[in-house]
């Protein structure tokens, strides 16, 4: 694939990964947002139904404080049946005879007369404290004035005249009544100050319990202030002016008829996190699906980019190959073309060359094919280490010597510190020799001109530890990292002059491994390297 197909294909799906995420993002916020407003709709729900039960109860309590009205407060079922006992009857009109009080019993007497036949019948309703009352409470259409005289009140007449006054004479008692009621509520809005009119701890109470009613289990702050934004109450320990935009507002005792306006408001210091607890399910989920949209993104790029780096790895390794192979193969071909010729055949001792020519290349190519037959098996963890016990100091020396000519070849020097004492190892003789003969390889392959190289040997605590270093050209911090993989060789540009199928460190990665060692690197381009080899210590018993 082209390298700018590639980088299409990426933005492409860099740029539709990213629509997704910021349509996941605001579908979020929108959906908070929504439960934001439906929150603050619900808390004005709330404060307007507390206003409400404040000023009724405000009512409640200067009724029970007036005389008369104390005695309205019964229950809905007593109600129900004084009403049934008036639309009941058949008679002209109903006299209320007598009505007294004993605790929380009230006893009406009701007489009931028509065409000189008497009827009384007398009802006993439990009174209930207008302080306990609730919504069921309802005020009887009674008269009660007469309760100031404990004597009873009797009616006589029955005649229609008579009948028209006593009506007109109980409406003008209830008119000055409620007007008495009015009066006084009106002379608790001028004089008496808000403190109170209303507490702290009842505000407090009928505000949790509408809010809650209504799904806000928060815990709010209010403020009762005046117009001019003084604070006369307040359940906050201290007062945050910066919270003046995040609050909602109601006015106390809103059918005050001269007094100056108070106000009621409430705020919620842990209003995000309500939202957030109440909404984790969604919270969760969209982050849930943005981690997966990313992580999907990220393994598809990475997946292209491996898929081109791996193509490129495999055109390097053909191109290597095909050049390898291609130099053992022309010079078999060169010295078969040479033997033909019949003067050649005469000649013993160049035929002798010829032939010594052609088995060196064929072991060449035999070499060359069963290192990438191994490189497989080892890929595949078929290959068996034969594990004995190895003292290093020979077997590196052995290694030394058998590289040296190349080094010789390229005006080197190949220097060694091996430690004097002996050093054993268990592991596999011939791999393990390999191992150090391709490290000690690239150093020399590695390193343009005189190449420079130290290998040395030490006893480091309960390891082995062997160093090969050199002063060639070195390898950048990119390719340091990618140095073991397979098939990787550090970049030359189009010219092959350096040998091999990036198959050689791979594999000494791979032994080590087996081994229970490790290798590590330390280079700078174009001042050199060091590979340096832990491997685990065995002190053998000699006999």
């Amino acid at each position: 694939m082209k390298q700018k197909y590639i980088y299409f294909l990426i933005t492409t799906i860099a740029i539709a990964t990213l629509g997704l995420i910021a349509i996941q993002i605001y579908w979020v916020e929108n959906a908070l947002q929504l439960k934001e407003d439906e929150f603050w709709r619900d808390a004005k729900d709330a404060v307007n139904s507390t206003v409400v039960k404040l000023e009724r109860n405000e009512i409640l309590k200067k009724l029970k404080a007036h005389q008369q009205g104390r005695y309205l407060f019964i229950d809905d079922q007593a109600q129900e049946k004084l009403e049934q006992a008036g639309r009941d009857t058949t008679f002209d009109f109903l006299v209320l005879q007598e009505v007294s009080r004993e605790g929380e019993n009230l006893e009406i007497k009701i007489t009931e007369e028509q065409e000189g036949k008497k009827s009384t019948r007398i009802v006993r309703k439990k009174v209930k404290d207008v302080m306990n009352a609730e919504d069921s409470v309802n005020l009887m259409d009674i008269d009660l004035s007469f309760l100031n005289n404990p004597q009873p009140n009797i009616l006589e007449s029955t005649e229609s005249p008579q009948l028209d006054n006593v009506i007109k004479s109980r409406l003008a008692r209830k008119k000055a009544f409620v007007g008495d009621i009015v009066k006084r509520m009106i002379e608790v809005d001028l004089y008496q100050p808000i403190e109170e009119r209303v507490s702290k701890n009842e505000i407090d109470s009928i505000l949790r319990d509408e809010l809650t009613s209504l799904g806000i289990t928060t815990d709010p702050d209010f403020t009762v202030t005046d117009d001019q934004s003084q604070i006369h109450l307040t359940n906050e320990d201290t007062v945050n002016p910066d919270k003046v935009n995040d609050k909602v507002s109601a006015q106390l005792f809103p059918n005050d008829v001269v007094r100056d306006p108070y106000y009621l408001n409430v705020s919620f210091p842990r209003k995000t996190g309500f939202l957030l607890q109440t909404n984790w399910l969604m919270l969760s989920t969209s982050l849930l699906v943005i981690i997966v949209i990313m992580s999907i993104f990220y393994y598809t790029v990475h997946t292209i980019i491996n898929q081109k780096r791996n193509s490129e790895i495999k055109n390097d390794f053909i191109n290597n190959m095909t050049h390898e192979l291609k130099t053992p193969i022309s010079t078999i071909s060169l010295a078969c073309e040479a033997m033909s010729d019949p003067d050649i055949g005469q000649n013993q001792q160049a035929v002798k060359r010829y032939v010594g020519m052609i088995g060196d290349e064929n072991k060449r190519l035999g070499l060359l094919v069963e290192e990438v037959l191994q490189s497989a098996v080892f890929d595949r963890g078929e290959f068996k280490l034969k594990i004995e016990t190895i003292e290093l100091n020979k077997l590196l020396k052995n290694v030394i010597d058998k590289i040296q000519i190349q080094v010789k070849e390229k005006n080197g020097q190949l220097s060694t510190k091996i430690a004097d004492d002996p050093i054993f190892v268990q592991g596999d003789r011939v791999h393990l020799a390999n191992v150090l003969y391709n490290l000690i390889d690239n150093a020399n392959k590695y390193s343009k001109e005189n190449p420079e190289i130290t290998v040395s040997l030490e006893k480091t605590g309960d390891r082995a530890k062997i160093s090969v270093s050199d002063k060639g050209i070195g390898i950048s911090k990119e390719n340091q990292n990618r140095i073991f993989e397979k098939l990787y060789r550090v970049p030359t540009g189009n010219i092959h002059d350096v040998k091999g199928f990036g198959l050689g460190l791979s594999y000494v990665k791979i032994v080590l491994e087996k081994l229970g060692g490790s290798i590590n690197l330390k280079s700078q381009l174009g001042k050199g390297s060091t590979f340096t080899i832990y491997l685990p210590n065995f002190e053998a018993k000699r006999n």
